[in-house]
């Protein structure tokens, strides 16, 4: 067991990793268990964050892998170099494709204190959807950045609603510890198959005509800033 990881990591040449992250040399990837978990951050080498399906390029001989980790030794992000000039391509994930002007699929549901929420009826205002679950690390990683959108526009004609298919009782246990200020709506299992999510987190924003204007699918660093600009366009 390593007791400081620099005393064995490589020198860190890329700006976007953390300065308190160090690569893992050859040596200590073959004797170190290596484990990546849902909130390890996937890079190419120009600092582009990638989609978690991006971890398939680890068995692709075109690609070699570095990993950081923390001063604990945990993987905490993991790069792509692709070996030859060209850049990594990384295929659109099908769920984040949506028609200009598509009309958002009208819902009901109702949020964890017992009121009703339907979609429809919130026309004239900006919504934002945020699909996720209490065991989705990525999830938990990105609420104090949607915490801090929803602050940020707590007076304007905006509504967040968050919906998951975890239980009232579930999402109540798991609010004691983890604080969320969307609105959730529990038990929202329809809603999710009605839009066809399967990656999680997934954000979508609805302009005031009640069309979509946004779908964002995966965590992302600045998913505040993505979405802030997404909503200021749409007010």
């Amino acid at each position: 067991m390593y007791t400081t990881v620099c005393t064995w990591c490589c020198a860190n040449k890329y700006p976007f990793i953390p300065s308190n992250q160090y690569a893992l040399t050859d040596t200590q990837i073959a004797s170190t268990p290596i484990n990546i978990t849902p909130d390890v951050l996937l890079f190419n080498e120009k600092g582009k964050l990638l989609p978690m399906s991006s971890l398939s390029l680890m068995t692709n001989t075109d690609y070699k892998p570095i990993f950081y980790a923390n001063d604990k030794g945990i993987v905490k992000s993991l790069i792509f170099i692709k070996k030859s000039n060209q850049s990594v391509l990384i295929k659109q994930n099908p769920e984040a494709v949506f028609s200009p002007g598509e009309r958002a699929l009208d819902f009901i549901a109702k949020d964890i204190h017992g009121k009703t929420y339907k979609l429809s009826e919130l026309k004239g205002k900006v919504v934002v959807l945020n699909f996720w679950f209490t065991k989705c690390g990525p999830c938990i990683t990105e609420m104090p950045q949607l915490n801090t959108l929803a602050s940020n526009f707590k007076d304007k004609d905006v509504v967040f609603l968050a919906l998951t298919f975890n239980k009232k009782a579930v999402v109540n246990q798991f609010l004691e510890s983890t604080p969320f200020q969307y609105t959730i709506l529990a038990d929202a299992n329809h809603v999710i198959k009605m839009y066809g999510v399967n990656s999680y987190p997934t954000s979508i924003v609805i302009n005031k005509k009640g069309e979509i204007v946004l779908k964002e699918i995966g965590y992302r660093t600045n998913i505040k800033e993505v979405l802030a600009t997404s909503i200021n366009a749409s007010l």
